[in-house]
């Protein structure tokens, strides 16, 4: 109030004089309704100043909280993954990845603590039934999680971002239909053992995909009906022992894929035709 009275005193007084210092009290009247004027415009600049500066408070407190319960729920999901029970580190899992979604900013650090689970020392139990145990289970769901992530059309996309499973070991892993236009995809040094490992649709039209040093001992590995337009797929050192390596109905139509330096123990199965970009080891070429 005693602003608002200041500054249409001031106001006012500036106006008289700058007119000469008029008598006429019509004159005088609209110094008084050029002055309210100005009080009022002050008045809502000072409001607009306020309220903004409101809203900023609100905004930062919100997003305070905001990062408090992604981080609580961060930690209670890592603890869940850890913890011994093969259903309980499933929940964690998914907790995990709908945080991922839910959070951008964290999303490949959240990434990389789904893949450092599947990097984790492991040794299938060959003789379980299926060929499958819990522990494998719990693994492919996360490539399950990764994959549908990958996909063209997913709700929401980990497109660009990197997936280092290097070391990983699996007996058994779903990459159908990942689509990688870009980011990194490691899986160097890898160890599947036994079990399908699918590629099958996938589409490389940019990024990099590494095989480097990763052991296929036993496994049938598909890569059917892929599709390599971009990008970089290497096996350099990759071993293939029993099993099989099926390319049926692939199509390589620019890009990259290196099988030159691969160990190759079985039998690779492509379809006839032009494969630009594929380089086959020369026991196979």
């Amino acid at each position: 109030m005693l602003i608002g009275l200041t500054v249409f005193a001031l106001a006012a007084a500036l106006l008289w004089a700058a007119l000469g210092f008029p008598a006429a009290s019509t004159a005088r009247l609209d110094i008084i309704k050029v002055a309210l004027t100005v009080v009022a415009g002050v008045g809502g600049v000072v409001a607009l100043v306020v309220a903004y500066r409101k809203q900023r408070v609100t905004e930062v407190a919100e997003t305070r909280e905001r990062t408090k319960l992604l981080n609580e729920r961060f930690g209670a999901a890592c603890n869940q993954i850890g913890n011994e029970a093969p259903t309980v580190r499933l929940a964690g899992i998914y907790a995990m990845a709908s945080l991922a979604d839910e959070w951008p900013e964290q999303r490949q650090v959240c990434i990389d603590v789904l893949c450092s689970y599947l990097r984790v020392p492991y040794e299938p139990s060959l003789d379980s039934e299926w060929y499958h145990d819990a522990e494998s289970e719990v693994r492919l769901s996360i490539t399950s999680v990764i994959s549908r992530h990958l996909r063209d059309g997913a709700p929401v996309s980990w497109q660009g971002h990197d997936f280092d499973l290097v070391r990983a070991v699996l007996r058994s892993a779903d990459f159908s239909g990942i689509h990688m236009s870009s980011g990194t995809f490691f899986l160097s040094l890898a160890r599947f053992s036994g079990g399908w490992i699918s590629f099958d649709g996938m589409k490389v039209s940019g990024g990099e995909v590494w095989f480097g040093g990763a052991t296929f001992d036993g496994a049938r590995v598909t890569f059917d009906k892929a599709e390599f337009t971009g990008g970089r797929v290497k096996f350099e050192g990759a071993e293939f022992s029993a099993g099989e390596v099926s390319f049926r109905g692939a199509r390589f139509a620019g890009g990259e894929v290196d099988l030159s330096e691969a160990v190759v123990r079985v039998m690779l199965v492509f379809d006839a035709g032009e494969k630009p970009g594929l380089k086959l080891p020369e026991a196979q070429g």
